[in-house]
């Protein structure tokens, strides 16, 4: 073989191989170009966590007996927890959390068909602000458990005011 054949098949076995190396990089490099997968249920969970849901047997469940209480005899959001029900309602749209249910508890103050019923308001008062967020209304369950399920003892006010509460779940994640 001539020195002249010899530099062509070096030259051609180079171009090849500087061609091989840049496929590569361009295939290696456009793989980091994407990001990995990212697990939508584990970020919708950490969101809710976050906003103070607990993981239970029904799904993620919110007690907003912490920041949302009724007046005794009352279905009536104040100005400032409806402001906050919105803000939080617009979080879970954000997240995209399609539908809730909303249940409405009370104190053991009153007859059972009484207490129930005003669960029932209480739970459509808190619906309609979530609907305000930007939630379809017909998304949001709403149930009224009347003092059926405490979390405070009755027996005095202070857990009597515990018990006039709504609580969130979100079963669909």
């Amino acid at each position: 073989m001539s020195n002249a054949s010899l530099c062509c098949l070096v030259r051609v076995w180079r171009q090849r191989w500087c061609c091989a190396m840049v496929l590569l990089m361009v295939a290696l490099l456009s793989g980091c170009q994407h990001a990995p997968p990212v697990d939508a249920r584990a970020t919708r969970m950490s969101a809710l966590k976050a906003m103070g849901f607990e993981e239970t047997a029904q799904g993620m469940e919110l007690n907003l007996s912490d920041n949302l209480l009724f007046d005794f005899n009352s279905d009536a959001l104040k100005p400032m927890q409806r402001v906050e029900l919105v803000r939080m309602g617009r979080q879970l749209v954000d997240l995209g959390i399609a539908a809730m249910r909303v249940e409405g508890h009370s104190d053991n103050v009153g007859t059972d068909e009484y207490n129930t019923r005003l669960s029932v308001r209480r739970a459509q008062a808190v619906s309609q602000a979530l609907v305000e967020s930007g939630f379809a209304e017909n998304s949001l369950a709403t149930v009224g458990f009347g003092a059926q399920k405490p979390i405070a003892d009755n027996t005095k006010e202070t857990g009597r005011a515990q018990n006039r509460r709504v609580t969130l779940i979100v079963s669909a994640i």
